[in-house]
């Protein structure tokens, strides 16, 4: 009946299967840098008060192609260090200061 376990190639294919299934997907950090920029520029400058900043998000979001789920957990992941978020805000400054550039141009 276990005859499968008995196979080492099958069980390394199921293992690396199993972890695959388990990440959870969080994007790129300059996909993230790009959103989460573009969503506080939004916020920023929409000074209609009845766009809520969930809906922003949701339309910023979709601009990118990319699910609320997605966006969600890659805020947890920075959320597990203050490192990383350290990290990311730096990175973060450098492409406003880019987008500030292209302004000028």
């Amino acid at each position: 009946m276990f005859n499968f376990i008995r196979n080492p190639v099958l069980i390394i294919i199921v293992l690396t299967f199993i972890v695959n299934c388990s990440k959870e997907e969080i994007l790129p950090e300059d996909e993230f840098i790009k959103v989460y920029v573009g969503i506080l520029i939004a916020q920023d400058t929409i000074t209609d008060k009845s766009v809520t900043t969930d809906s922003l998000k949701t339309l910023i979001l979709a601009e990118y192609g990319i699910n609320d789920s997605v966006y969600k957990k890659t805020v947890a992941y920075y959320n597990s260090s203050p490192e990383k978020w350290e990290e990311f805000f730096d990175k973060a400054i450098l492409h406003v200061e880019k987008l500030k550039s292209k302004e000028k141009d």
